[in-house]
């Protein structure tokens, strides 16, 4: 049966209505689609913003740096931003309600219950400015508000966050009360600028140096992760969520660096430089037969003051001066050629060498010299004539000369383990592009036309230290993890001999020679004995200004089996002499008399007749602690020794001639004792012993104290200041 007209006609008017109904919700859904995405995109974006949840890094706990006796030279510090979400509580409480019914009526509202108590421990505690009401009628305005991130505090300690968990509400937990902790980590270096350079920095914008650069990868360890959810557009709480990874600490970095040495180093060098007013200078002590460096200070004047602000132990490359004339006196002793006995005319310190002026930094009064003399005194004119004669009569004499200098590994870097080391600079013969000249083999000799670092020329006499061995300077020993050592750096040899036998031995002589004849043999002790040379380089040599000069001196010793090797350079002094032997040497005698007197290395060592008097200015006198430790000491140092009263006791220093005398230090009970003098533990241990609290600020002796001695203990905090 066919539809009739009639049923056709509602058919299409029905499919028209279906069409107009579709049609119209389509235009609204166009509509509501250009109103969201174009008219109110901005506001719905940001809302999105608002609510959405994202993961963020959770900051690893940077590794330490670590000196070689355990103390901590650089640290990271946690530090703690405190907020508060309002509104936890109340979120809390609903889930329970719909959880367990009675929970209202048995918990009550938890938020009332401890707004008065919290209010006054936040006042107390973190926001000392506002009453307890003021805190309290805060905290609820912004929670009707709905505010859910609240700044408590910004940058407290590890201690008082810990106070702060405690308070009424927050101590129920972070999801129950709303307590935030956003923890983060500073760097903090404890003894202060003392191997400023060398620990160096991490630094997000700018260029990370130091070990810190070189072992990051070792020190940063691994970020974690953490949900949080964004509560308005840079706010936002962590979600309790069991996917939140833990981050994974760094590994310490266990250094060679002694902090007695390196204070002992950078002290002298300070004095030097303050007494010279020198532009800036470096000092590096390394241990012999290991290549480990004990200390590196490097300081610049900044206005009135002296600073690290650059590496020159390590990055500077500069014309060494008569320090290389070393190289050039075993390049001819290698060769054969000449004796240290051959006599050289040196013309009273004048003479014109290959058609150029040249003159000795000192007058010394001789026409004529032994090759042994002109190194002892320094002799610019000597040792030029001697190179030339051995080496500069031929082309291939000149090359020679060259490849004894890369030979003793001059030409090449130390390889040490932080970046920024200076590439040395060793002349190639007869290439004009680097401006060879007809004069530049005399003046090689004598330490001009060369680049090295204070570091490189270092390794260089520590090699010959060594008998011949070159070791690779080292920063590093090893590192570790949770106490335990993950990996090991050993003492590295470079050259197993840079020279022959004979000529190590012959240059070891000459290098004591110069103490025991020579430019330095104003500083000879009868204490020990020690090696090495000086050097005074022309900042100006062959322009027309005069004077500004470096001076420097590297040696080391004890001479006969030498333990530690030393260099320091110093830079345009301006007063009281510019000669290596005047500005230089007295850092190094000052450095060795120092290590002397307290590295276990050398103890009974110069005391073969156990005679205080033989090296009694080594000696404290005056000097306060505890009778025990006094008496480890000397006993192992194998000096006489007499404890009045007991070894608890404390006590002080005094000097006999036949032994040295431990007097006790009377202390009137119940009365701040005097710790001026002291070190670190021991003034801390006598303070609490008497049931005072202890805060330390410095790092050295104890300088100065808060509370004076004498005062009334009543369990007050001292304040102790080091130097």
């Amino acid at each position: 049966m066919k539809p009739s007209v009639d049923n056709k006609s509602e058919l299409l008017r029905n499919a028209n209505i279906v069409m107009l109904v579709f049609s119209a919700l389509a235009l609204i859904i166009i509509g509501q689609v250009v109103r969201i995405a174009v008219v109110k995109g901005d506001h719905y974006r940001e809302l999105g913003k608002e609510l959405r949840v994202k993961a963020i890094d959770i900051e690893a706990d940077r590794g330490k740096i670590i000196g070689d006796n355990g103390e901590l030279l650089a640290t990271s510090m946690p530090f703690y931003d405190v907020y508060f979400d309002p509104m936890a509580s109340s979120q809390y409480v609903k889930e329970m309600k719909e959880k367990d019914s009675r929970f209202m009526k048995r918990e009550g509202d938890i938020f009332a219950k401890n707004i008065d108590s919290l209010s006054w421990y936040i006042s107390k505690v973190l926001m000392p400015n506002l009453s307890p009401n003021e805190v309290k009628q805060w905290i609820i305005s912004k929670r009707k508000q709905k505010e859910r991130y609240l700044c408590l505090a910004k940058g407290i300690s590890y201690n008082k966050m810990k106070q702060v968990e405690n308070f009424p509400l927050f101590r129920m937990g972070r999801g129950k009360s709303g307590i935030i902790f956003d923890m983060k980590y500073k760097r903090v270096r404890p003894y202060g600028d003392l191997a400023l350079r060398t620990i160096g920095y991490n630094r997000d914008n700018s260029q990370s140096i130091g070990l810190e650069a070189a072992y990051d990868s070792e020190l940063r360890g691994e970020v974690g992760k953490r949900m949080v959810q964004f509560v308005s557009k840079t706010k936002y709480v962590p979600i309790n969520d069991l996917t939140e990874i833990e981050p994974r600490n760094g590994n310490d970095v266990m250094t060679t660096i002694n902090v007695q040495i390196q204070d002992v180093a950078q002290e002298a060098l300070q004095k030097a430089l303050e007494y010279h007013d020198a532009d800036y200078g470096t000092a590096i002590v390394m241990e012999v037969k290991t290549g480990a460096v004990k200390a590196i200070t490097n300081l610049k004047k900044e206005g009135d003051l002296y600073s690290e602000a650059y590496n020159y132990g390590v990055g500077l490359s500069v014309e060494p001066g008569s320090t290389f004339k070393l190289a050039s006196v075993m390049a001819i002793l290698e060769s054969g050629k000449m004796s240290l006995e051959k006599e050289i005319d040196v013309n009273f310190g004048k003479a014109v060498i290959c058609g150029r002026e040249m003159k000795d930094s000192e007058t010394h009064g001789h026409d004529k010299l032994t090759l042994r003399q002109s190194f002892e005194l320094s002799s610019n004119i000597g040792i030029s004539k001697a190179v030339v004669d051995v080496f500069g009569q031929s082309r291939a004499g000149v090359f020679q000369f060259v490849d004894y200098v890369k030979q003793f590994h001059l030409d090449k870097m130390t390889g040490i383990d932080i970046p920024g080391e200076a590439k040395p600079l060793i002349k190639t013969p007869y290439n004009l592009k680097q401006l060879w000249s007809r004069t530049s083999l005399p003046w090689m000799a004598h330490g001009y036309e060369t680049q090295l670092t204070p570091l490189q020329m270092l390794a260089f006499y520590n090699a010959v230290a060594n008998n011949g061995k070159m070791m690779r300077p080292r920063l590093v020993s090893g590192i570790w993890s949770h106490g335990t050592q993950v990996k090991n750096f050993p003492p590295e040899v470079l050259v197993e001999s840079i020279a022959k036998p004979s000529t190590i031995r012959q240059a070891r002589g000459l290098l004591e020679g110069v103490v025991i004849n020579g430019t330095a043999k104003k500083y000879k002790t009868e204490l020990y004995s020690f090696a090495g040379k000086t050097g005074t380089a022309s900042l100006d040599y062959g322009g027309v200004k005069r004077g500004r000069y470096r001076a420097s001196f590297i040696g080391y010793f004890p001479a006969d089996d030498p333990i530690y090797s030393v260099c320091v350079m110093i830079t345009e002094p301006k007063v009281h002499g510019y000669h290596g032997a005047e500005v230089a040497l007295p850092v190094f005698k000052s450095i060795a008399d120092k290590i002397l007197s307290f590295d276990p290395k050398f103890f009974k060592v110069y005391s073969p007749d156990n005679s205080v008097t033989a090296f009694s200015n080594l000696l404290p006198s005056g000097e306060k602690g505890i009778g025990s430790d006094y008496l480890s000491v000397f006993n192992r140092l194998g000096v006489p020794v007499y404890l009045k009263g007991k070894t608890n006791d404390f006590v002080i220093t005094d000097r006999g001639e036949s032994e040295v005398r431990l007097l006790p230090i009377s202390q009137p009970a119940n009365k701040v004792p005097d710790v001026k003098g002291m070190g670190l533990k021991d003034a801390v241990y006598a303070l609490e012993t008497y049931g005072l609290k202890v805060e330390v600020e410095g790092y050295g002796r104890v300088a100065q104290q808060d509370i004076p001695p004498g005062a009334d203990v009543t369990g007050q905090t001292v304040m102790i200041k080091l130097k």
